[in-house]
C-alpha cells in the first residue's frame, strides 16, 4: 500500500544535505506550503531528522538476519518487536515511506506516547486521514534492532479499510527505513526475507546457483519506481513508470489519467477497492504481456483506477505483489537497483475474480467487504458482513485465505461455502461466472 507524508521539499534538500542520501533518503510529498502549519512544519522536520539519524545494531557478528514470512491475503507478514514487545505482525511494504503502527488489539497494550497530529496520504479518492508522530521508537527483527525511529500511528477510525478490531489482521507497516538500510531480499519459494548490510550484495547474488537479472530503480520520495513495458491489446504497448509495491495485493494498476498511451479497456467489469485515502473506483481489463527485464507475463487482470489511483512522483500506476510474487527479489536501494529471477510460481496464471465478493481477513474467517452487483453473488444468501468461515470445506485461515480467495477467480462454475450471519451459521452454494462485458467507446 502506498503511505506518505506531507515534508516540505525544501526540509528534505535541509536534511539530505547533512546526511548522505545513499545513507537516507528523506520521506517527502512536495504541498504547498500553506498547507501546513508553523508547528507541523517544525514536527515534520523533527520525524525527517529523527529517521535521518537513527541507528542499528546487530546482535551477532554475522550482520545478516533471515526469517520466515507469511502470506496473508498476499501481503508479507514478518515478526517485528516494538520497543522490546514479543513480536508483532507488520506487513513489508515497499510501497510505505514511513513505520507505521496500526492501532489493534496488540498495540494497544504498548502504551505509546502518542506525538502530534499529521495527516498522511495513500491511494483513494476521500479525505487524507488523520495519524500521529510517536518518536524515539525501536524496532526489532531477527537479528536486528532499529533504535530512535520516528514512526506514524494510525487509530482504528483513520483506516478505512478495517471496521473494527476484529478485522485488523497486522499490527503495522515496515517501509523505506528497512529498505533505505538493507539489502531486502526476499524468497518467496522458501517464504523466508533476508536483511544484510549494502556491501553484501554482491555475495549474496554471486553465491546463489540462479540467473539473477539486474533491473534499475528510481527511488523517489523514499519508494521504488520500475519503468517496464506493458501491451494491453488493441495495438498498445506502452512504457510506464510502476511504484513497485509489496503492500499492493494486487498484480499491475493503472491509472489512465497519467499517460496519453493508456486508455480504458473495452471489455471489463467495475469495483471499488479502498486505499488509505479512500475508495478508489476501477475498471478490471486484461492485458496481453507484461514485461520484467527480459521475463514476460502474460494475460494479467490490470485494474485501471478511474478515481484516487497512483499518480506520484509522475508514476503510471502499481506493481503489485501478484505479479511480484512469480519471482524470488531482491531489493538494492543504496545503488538504485532489484535484481529478480522467476520463481517456481511464475507460470501459475493469475485470474480474474469470478464471484462478486471483496473478501477481507477476520479473525473469524473472511470477512465480505462488499458484494458488486454485477455478479452471481449478488442475488444470493451472502450480505456485506457476512464472515465466510470456510470454502469447500476448508476452514478459512489468515494463513490459507490468499489461496481460497484464488478459488474465487477459478473456472468452476460454484464453490460450497459456509458463513456466519448474525451469528448464525449458513451454508450454500456460490455461483461463480466472468464479471466481463464488453462496452462500446
Amino acid at each position: 500500500m502506498k503511505i506518505t507524508t506531507p515534508v516540505i521539499q525544501a526540509l528534505t534538500l535541509l536534511v539530505t544535505s547533512m546526511f548522505p542520501t545513499r545513507c537516507f533518503r528523506a520521506v517527502w510529498v512536495a504541498t504547498s506550503i500553506t498547507l501546513l502549519s508553523a508547528c507541523q512544519l517544525v514536527d515534520m522536520a523533527q520525524f525527517s531528522y529523527a529517521n535521518a539519524t537513527a541507528t542499528h545494531r546487530w546482535l551477532d557478528e554475522a550482520r545478516t538476519t533471515t526469517l520466515r514470512f507469511e502470506l496473508v491475503d498476499d501481503h508479507i507478514v514478518v515478526p517485528v518487536g516494538v520497543n522490546g514487545s514479543e513480536p508483532l505482525n507488520f506487513v513489508l511494504d515497499s510501497g510505505a515511506a514511513a513505520t507505521v503502527i496500526l492501532e489493534s488489539r496488540h498495540t494497544q497494550a504498548l502504551s505509546l506516547k502518542l506525538g502530534p497530529e499529521l495527516p498522511v496520504s495513500g491511494v483513494g479518492s476521500g479525505p487524507d486521514p488523520v495519524a500521529h508522530i510517536v518518536a524515539d521508537t525501536d524496532l526489532s527483527l531477527g537479528g536486528v534492532r532499529l533504535e530512535g525511529l520516528s514512526v506514524i500511528y494510525l487509530p482504528l477510525a483513520s483506516v478505512p479499510f478495517f471496521d473494527n478490531l476484529d478485522e485488523v489482521y497486522f499490527d503495522g507497516v515496515i517501509g523505506a527505513p528497512f529498505f533505505e538500510r538493507f539489502i531486502v531480499e526476499i524468497d518467496y519459494d522458501q517464504q523466508l526475507i533476508s536483511f544484510s548490510e549494502p556491501a553484501s550484495v554482491a555475495t549474496r547474488i554471486g553465491r546463489s546457483s540462479a540467473h539473477w537479472q539486474e533491473l534499475p530503480l528510481h527511488i523517489e520520495s523514499g519508494v521504488p519506481y520500475l519503468y517496464t513495458h506493458i501491451d494491453i491489446g488493441r495495438g498498445q504497448s506502452v512504457e510506464v513508470k510502476l511504484l513497485v509495491d509489496t503492500g499492493y495485493r494486487g498484480a499491475v494498476s493503472l491509472t489512465p489519467d497519467t499517460h496519453e498511451g493508456i486508455s480504458e479497456p473495452l471489455e471489463y467489469f467495475s469495483l471499488v477497492s479502498q486505499g488509505l485515502s479512500g475508495d478508489v473506483e476501477t475498471r478490471v481489463g486484461m492485458s496481453e504481456t507484461l514485461s520484467i527485464g527480459d521475463f514476460s507475463l502474460h494475460n494479467l487482470p490490470v485494474s485501471y483506477s478511474i478515481s484516487g489511483g497512483e499518480s506520484d512522483n509522475g508514476s503510471n500506476g502499481l506493481l503489485g505483489n501478484e505479479v511480484l510474487s512469480r519471482f524470488n527479489v531482491v531489493f538494492d536501494y543504496p545503488n538504485d537497483r532489484m535484481f529478480v529471477v522467476p520463481n517456481r510460481h511464475f507460470a501459475e496464471p493469475i485470474n480474474a475474480d469470478r464471484s462478486g465478493l471483496l473478501l477481507r481477513p477476520h479473525r473469524l474467517g473472511g470477512v465480505v467487504k462488499a458484494i458488486a452487483t454485477d455478479s452471481a453473488a449478488a442475488g444470493g444468501e451472502l450480505r456485506v458482513g457476512d464472515i465466510i468461515t470456510s470454502i469447500d470445506g476448508e476452514p478459512v485461515k489468515r494463513s490459507n485465505i490468499a489461496k481460497l480467495k484464488r478459488l474465487l477467480a477459478s473456472e468452476r462454475e460454484a464453490l460450497s461455502v459456509c458463513w456466519l450471519s448474525a451469528d448464525q451459521t449458513h451454508c450454500g452454494s456460490l455461483a461463480l461466472a466472468s464479471r466481463f462485458e464488453r462496452h462500446e467507446l
